[in-house]
């Protein structure tokens, strides 16, 4: 009866969380840290120790090119762990520049030129994509390579760092 509930309230926290619009995205920094600072271009409050396992951030709001994140942060990776921010009382910010995503599957986005699939494709890209703003269930992108700016229906977003989200 304990796994049955445990599961209920996991798929209802699942799909409270989707409901709000919460998209995920993984670290990509190349520095060895990343910085995590308590506003858009902020103190920095936290440091992130880039190293290999994976990191997955919540991300909540976008101002400026800055994302809120939450402040649990997931690593995964050989050493599966959650980091607890702490210490600021104005929110968690990272740049939109150390964060991203590929596309489920082959990793193959098609991007559209506004947050629904009727609006026209823009690209069928197969790289790494920069969250720019959120729009229901649309995230705008960024291409890493700075050529293509487009939506992507969060559906197709593979925030995991680890694997190709089948």
């Amino acid at each position: 009866m304990k796994k049955i509930f445990l599961i209920i309230t996991l798929l209802l926290f699942t799909s409270i969380i989707y409901a709000q619009g919460v998209v995920f995205a993984y670290i990509v920094d190349p520095d060895p840290t990343t910085n995590v600072r308590n506003a858009p271009a902020g103190k920095v409050v936290a440091t992130i120790n880039n190293d290999g396992n994976g990191y997955v951030v919540s991300l909540l709001k976008e101002k400026n090119g800055w994302w809120q994140i939450d402040a649990t942060i997931d690593a995964e990776g050989d050493d599966p762990h959650e980091i607890q921010l702490n210490g600021s009382k104005t929110g968690y910010w990272i740049h939109n520049s150390v964060i991203g995503f590929t596309a489920i599957g082959d990793g193959t986005a098609i991007l559209y030129s506004g947050p629904s699939s009727k609006s026209r494709k823009l690209c069928e890209c197969v790289q790494l994509m920069h969250p720019l703003e959120l729009k229901g269930n649309w995230v705008k992108v960024k291409t890493d390579d700075g050529k293509h700016t487009g939506w992507i229906h969060r559906d197709k977003i593979c925030y995991n760092p680890l694997t190709t989200c089948p």
